[in-house]
């Protein structure tokens, strides 16, 4: 087990005297520019004075210096952490299931590991639930990490996904949304080893009030470090999704490679879509992109389909569906990519 990975785990002290230092999420915080913090409840640790109250422990505020709500909520709430060691050279499957409405998974992943993770849903009576993953991949390990689940209905979800790869380390990350309500998924991947790769997909098929909200943070810390964003969402009613993509790549990090591509199918007049790519680079011998794409359905691909006798609303599934599994095709054969092209 990395030990250095484990301690540097904030603890519950450390969590509440943090949020009470940040306060609640605001619109004029970068991290939370789209989401609806109107609707996050005020924990009851946090009290009614938190902004100007003394803090709990300097010491232990200062001990962490985690900027993200999201990622402190599970553990102030003294989430129990599940904590697995996953030997190197394994070749392992699992399904992560959190037993309540706040969650804490801890992985350690050791060198050369061939790890499969899929995470389910807990469909929890509460009005919010937060899931916190720690995963610390070691050199040369292949994991793929992710969720295809069923529509859920629960009001507000986050997940919080803190990443580390060392050097040769290759993780995929890959999902599929279909909830009705609103949730967060925020990804902070650090690539602390050369030649580290970090792939990254997601859909968005969502209708009626749902809102859902990615933020991404990438840190290329080490050479020859790829990674890869590519996020669709067909979006029908009033559903509503952000994307907040940051990439950063660190000084001495030559031959780095990085792409980011949002595509957006709007199906109605009322659905919307607010992306905010963030590039901050630090070295000149880089390639990094990013790109951005709103639309409707292709006029001229539905007028072929229709003039040759396929209803109109078959054709536009045709597409839709299509559009959907370009998203996971380039995927290598695997448990990740068949239950993710299953599910559409």
């Amino acid at each position: 087990m990395n030990a250095e990975f484990i301690q540097n785990l904030p603890t519950a002290e450390q969590a509440i005297a943090r949020l009470r230092e940040l306060g609640m999420p605001r619109r004029n915080n970068e991290l939370w520019s789209f989401f609806p913090v109107a609707k996050i409840p005020t924990p009851e640790f946090m009290g009614t004075d938190f902004a100007t109250a003394p803090k709990t422990s300097p010491a232990a505020a200062s001990a962490n210096q985690e900027t993200d709500f999201a990622a402190l909520l599970p553990i102030a709430n003294q989430a129990r952490p599940m904590i697995r060691e996953i030997v190197p050279g394994a070749a392992e499957m699992a399904m992560l299931k959190c037993n309540n409405d706040f969650g804490h998974t801890v992985l350690d992943i050791g060198k050369g590991a061939k790890v499969s993770l899929e995470i389910l849903d807990n469909k929890v009576t509460h009005d919010i639930a937060a899931e916190r993953f720690d995963i610390n991949v070691g050199e040369n390990a292949d994991v793929e990490i992710f969720f295809a689940n069923p529509a859920c209905d629960l009001p507000l979800r986050f997940r919080h996904f803190n990443i580390n790869q060392a050097a040769g380390a290759n993780v995929r990350f890959s999902s599929i949304c279909k909830d009705t309500a609103i949730g967060r998924v925020s990804v902070e991947c650090h690539l602390k080893g050369e030649g580290a790769n970090f792939d990254y997909r997601s859909l968005h098929v969502l209708d009626g009030e749902a809102s859902q909200h990615s933020r991404l943070t990438i840190y290329h810390e080490a050479p020859h470090t790829t990674s890869t964003q590519l996020a669709r969402n067909l979006l029908s009613g009033s559903a509503r999704v952000s994307y907040d993509g940051s990439v950063i790549v660190g000084y001495d990090c030559t031959g780095v490679n990085s792409s980011q591509l949002v595509n957006t199918i709007l199906l109605s007049e009322d659905a919307s879509v607010s992306v905010k790519p963030v590039l901050k680079i630090y070295h000149d011998d880089v390639e990094c992109t990013h790109g951005n794409t709103v639309g409707e359905l292709d006029a001229e691909q539905m007028f072929y389909l229709v003039s040759r006798g396929i209803p109109k609303k078959s054709a536009q599934e045709m597409l839709m569906r299509s559009f959907a599994q370009e998203t996971f095709l380039p995927l290598p054969d695997s448990p990740a990519k068949k239950r993710l092209m299953s599910s559409l």
